[in-house]
Order: C-alpha cells, then structure tokens, then sequence
C-alpha cells in the first residue's frame, strides 16, 4: 500500500473502533463495555484495538472525545455576542432533534457514569462562550460571572431540550422556545447587574 493509501486504513480502523464503542455506550447507557465487546462490534480483532488504544482507559478517553465532537454545539462557535448565542438556538435544538435517541442516550449514560471524562469534553466548547458573556458583562464579578454563565449554559444545553421534551412533554417548538425566554430572562438579568455595578 502506498503512504496515502495506509494513512486511510489507518484513519477508517481508528473511526471503525471508535463508532463501535460510541455505539455501545449509547446501547449499554454506560462505559460498561469491553476492548473484546468493542473488537466484535467493529468485525476486529482485538489485538487490533490495542494496536490503536494500548489500554481500555485511552479507548475510553478517546471515546469521549468523540461523543464530545459529535455533541459539539457547532452554531456557537461563531457568536460574538450573547444575543447572538440566543440567535443560534434554532439550529442547535433543531440538530438535537434531529438526533434526539442519540443526544438522550448519550446524556443519560453521561449522566450515570462516574467517569469525569465524560463531563471535561465541554470545557473547550465552553471557553469560547464564556469569554463572549465576559466581554458583555464585564463588571459582574468573578463569582456571579460564573454562577451566571453556568445558568445559561444549562439553559441552552441538549440536555435541557431532552427534559423538556420527554418530562414535560413538549413540543419541539415549545421546549425551544422556552429555552429562549429562559435564556433571555437570564441575559436581561445580568445585564440589569452589571449595569448597576458600573453606577
């Protein structure tokens, strides 16, 4: 095989192993699952899988890195402000809806697990997010920035979608626009804040 050739089987092994054992995941709802399990799920031996992942915690972190790009919330990576940020929710709610069995499980297996891997994923996602809601609100301090920027994160999250749907049963168009208004009030609150410690 050529050098391209061999860098193309590599790549498609390494997604066949970690599309197998996101898969698992999501049926196990748990990282309940083997390197043997994620072997005969991908059609491979599982030499091969400790060929690519030498132990089953770097499958693991791999694995959720994956899930973690997977759940990316694309629309915000681009917003400058927070009204922007709110702007983008359509798209964002609309992507979890469209995948909504996939965000649950996800979520739900997040959720059980112990594993802290599986939460660190959104630090990256949020860095972007939480300078823009600094920029806007500067002279909030560092604690209620914090408390703040945390509201409106899970306010605009997939998870807060999927509870919305399935406790509250929901409407797609209703749990989104409840998410709006929940982040709006939010936003209108810090603002009110910051405003008040700049007089």
């Amino acid at each position: 095989m050529t050098a391209p050739a061999t860098t193309r089987h590599t790549q498609a092994t390494r997604s066949a192993i970690l599309e197998a054992a996101v898969q698992l995941f999501v049926e196990l709802r748990s990282d309940g699952f083997s390197v043997q399990d994620v072997a005969d799920r991908a059609g491979l031996a599982h030499r091969t899988v400790y060929r690519y992942f030498p132990t089953r915690d770097v499958l693991l972190d791999a694995t959720a890195q994956h899930i973690g790009a997977r759940i990316a919330e694309l629309p915000f990576s681009d917003v400058s402000t927070v009204e922007e940020w709110i702007g983008a929710l359509g798209a964002h709610l609309a992507r979890t809806e469209a995948q909504f069995e996939v965000f649950r499980s996800i979520i739900v297996a997040t959720l059980a697990s112990d594993d802290p891997r599986l939460f660190g994923q959104r630090h990256d996602r949020d860095a972007h997010l939480s300078e823009v809601f600094r920029r806007q609100f500067p002279r909030l301090d560092e604690g209620d920035t914090r408390r703040t920027f945390a509201a409106l994160r899970l306010f605009t999250s997939s998870t807060s979608y999927i509870i919305l749907r399935l406790r509250f049963r929901l409407s797609p168009a209703e749990a989104t626009e409840t998410i709006r208004n929940a982040a709006s009030l939010v936003v209108e609150e810090a603002g009110r804040r910051d405003r008040a410690a700049g007089e």
